[in-house]
């Protein structure tokens, strides 16, 4: 870590430095069938574009394909992929709106594929600790016995 400062979440802009926003309620995206942890980050730079007084956020595709590390089509169907979403919409080509993310409960009432993803993922995760636990379970059995 060296000299290294810490992030200070509770100060964020501490010295007049800019952080790129997402919003806490958008992680449960990640369970639509056409979200991604990646394209949380194209809708935190939609965020960081968006001018209040405008209404809206108008960087090019290329623009954006450059910040997000794609190329300008997989940014364009990844834009797509967030308005199905519900996180961002375009009234016209070029012209993005972030919305507000739903919360968790609104998100899987509205997504119900999305909450039975949430549930085998949960559920793997249970299955692997307690397989994890079982093998502790034995290894002891085996050496300390």
């Amino acid at each position: 870590m060296g000299n290294r400062k810490i992030f200070d979440k509770l100060d964020p802009t501490f010295g007049d430095k800019f952080f790129i926003p997402l919003p806490s309620d958008a992680q449960h995206y990640i369970y639509h069938e056409r979200m991604s942890a990646d394209k949380l980050f194209l809708y935190a730079l939609i965020i960081d574009y968006y001018n209040p007084k405008e209404g809206y956020a108008w960087p090019a595709v290329e623009t954006l394909a450059v910040k997000y590390g794609k190329a300008p089509d997989t940014t364009s169907k990844h834009l797509d992929d967030l308005k199905e979403a519900g996180l961002i919409d375009f009234p016209e080509k070029g012209y993005y709106i972030p919305l507000v993310p739903l919360s968790e409960e609104e998100f899987y009432l509205e997504f119900p594929k999305a909450f039975e993803s949430y549930q085998l993922t949960t559920k793997r995760y249970e299955e692997r600790k307690a397989a994890s636990k079982e093998r502790i379970r034995q290894w002891r059995a085996k050496y300390t016995g």
